[in-house]
């Protein structure tokens, strides 16, 4: 069985922020209820930035998502935050996909806080702040909306 290897493009052209906030808010639940496993962060720190491994698992499912932060990289035409993806089968630890996360990252992040509103915010609270204007801000917004 041939590992999926997914690019950035692909990954656009197949996440929607709707969908991820159904699948954070169900592993929320299910991480809650003892079903899954999330170690903490490991950081591994370079002269320019970091590197943060992320690994996870829940029922029938198992990844870990490797993150770099440079935070000189726009300067050189690049993203401050890039990810990757490895999703593997847990009962044998096959590579079923590898893909880029660097747009799972934005919406997942912007999931979460999405789903911290919909419990934590006033009954009819209509406002919402924003600190800062990035590409996160930008989903942050939509995932609100």
């Amino acid at each position: 069985m041939p590992t999926l290897m997914l690019s950035k493009k692909e990954v656009r052209r197949l996440i929607n922020i709707r969908d991820v906030i159904d699948v954070v808010e169900a592993g929320f639940k299910d991480y809650t209820e003892g079903k899954g496993e999330m170690p903490s962060k490991v950081y591994l720190t370079v002269k320019d930035g970091d590197f943060r491994a992320m690994p996870a698992s829940l029922p029938g499912e198992a990844g870990m998502k490797w993150v770099s932060v440079h935070t000189g990289n726009m300067a050189k035409g690049l993203p401050t935050v890039m990810a990757v993806l490895i999703f593997n089968d847990p009962d044998t630890g096959y590579p079923l996909a590898i893909m880029d996360a660097s747009e799972i990252t934005a919406l997942r992040t912007a999931a979460t806080s999405t789903i911290a509103s919909k419990y934590l915010a006033r009954k009819g609270a209509g406002t919402l702040g924003i600190i800062g204007s990035g590409y996160q801000a930008y989903h942050h917004i939509k995932a609100h909306c």
